[in-house]
């Protein structure tokens, strides 16, 4: 059956191809990246963050898993918040963000959230973008190239081109990153250790010399306090034996002391207070458990 009415078949009705297999969007993949969290995948919103390697996170996702203490792939080289930076963006002033693909306007989809300062090119994966790691600033590295400094375009602050890490590199520049990233924190750490041997050793020769001079100091002063300590004793033992006798020749004491006190007779108890004693009326009246049963339930 088939071909009826004069159809001709064309080559790919009748001869069967492999298919090939699908390919990703390069343009998709590539804003994709420059517009959402490594981590958690959402669209970036401020304030953003970056690690040493590159990748650009929202500082409350960081946050979050930092604080859950969340075993993350991504996130294996963050143990804190003095491995990542706050950036420094700089707005796109003809930027209009994105609502709801109705059909009914054209979207531009290249347009990007933020520019280089210097160049005002868009950061939307085109270009390569980078920053500094003292400052924050995020800058084009057609800026760097063409505008030479040592101080940082944005901000002026100084800074080293060890200082400067590519946003979201590429998987051949990763590791040579990765390597500049581990070379900075060994470096860094070389230079703490080093900084807290210099105040041990300064701090060790301010000691020797306070000690010695505190030792000369300490011989004149046990002198003189001697005289004082054995004047002031002998003064606060007479104050707590003048104290003691007071006590004992108070009249109220004298009555409790005395055989036939009994708080019942005592005028300026209260009846509350009274209550709580055997010798109060009530207590007096109270009944007692009958002596065939150990169990009353009077009470």
């Amino acid at each position: 059956m088939g071909c009826d009415g004069g159809t001709i078949p064309r080559r790919d009705e009748l001869v069967k191809t492999k298919k090939k297999p699908e390919q990703k969007d390069k343009n998709s993949e590539r804003l994709y990246r420059w517009r959402h969290c490594s981590i958690s995948q959402t669209p970036l919103k401020k304030p953003i963050v970056a690690c040493e390697i590159g990748r650009m996170y929202n500082k409350e996702e960081v946050l979050t898993r930092l604080l859950d203490r969340s075993a993350e792939p991504g996130m294996s080289h963050i143990k804190g918040l003095k491995d990542i930076k706050e950036l420094n963006l700089t707005p796109n002033p003809g930027y209009i963000h994105e609502g709801a693909n109705k059909g009914d306007a054209y979207t531009d989809h290249q347009a990007a959230e933020f520019i280089c300062p210097v160049t005002s090119l868009e950061m939307n994966g085109k270009y390569h973008f980078s920053f500094v790691w003292r400052c924050g600033c995020v800058v084009s590295e057609r800026a760097l190239k063409e505008v030479k400094s040592d101080v940082c375009h944005k901000c002026g602050q100084p800074y080293q081109e060890e200082d400067v890490i590519p946003l979201n590199p590429s998987e051949e520049e990763h590791d040579a990153v990765k390597a500049r990233m581990l070379s900075r924190r060994a470096l860094a750490k070389a230079a703490k250790k080093a900084k807290k041997e210099g105040k041990r050793s300064a701090d060790g020769e301010d000691n020797d010399a306070s000690t010695s001079s505190s030792s000369k100091g300490k011989k004149a002063v046990k002198l003189s306090d001697g005289a004082s300590s054995s004047s002031d004793c002998s003064k606060s033992s007479l104050r707590v034996n003048g104290m003691a006798s007071a006590v004992l020749r108070d009249k109220d004491f004298k009555n409790v002391r005395s055989a036939g006190f009994s708080v019942a007779s005592d005028p300026k108890a209260s009846e509350v207070y009274k209550s709580l004693f055997d010798t109060h009326k009530t207590a007096q009246k109270k009944q007692s458990a009958h002596w065939v049963t150990c169990n009353p339930q009077y009470f």
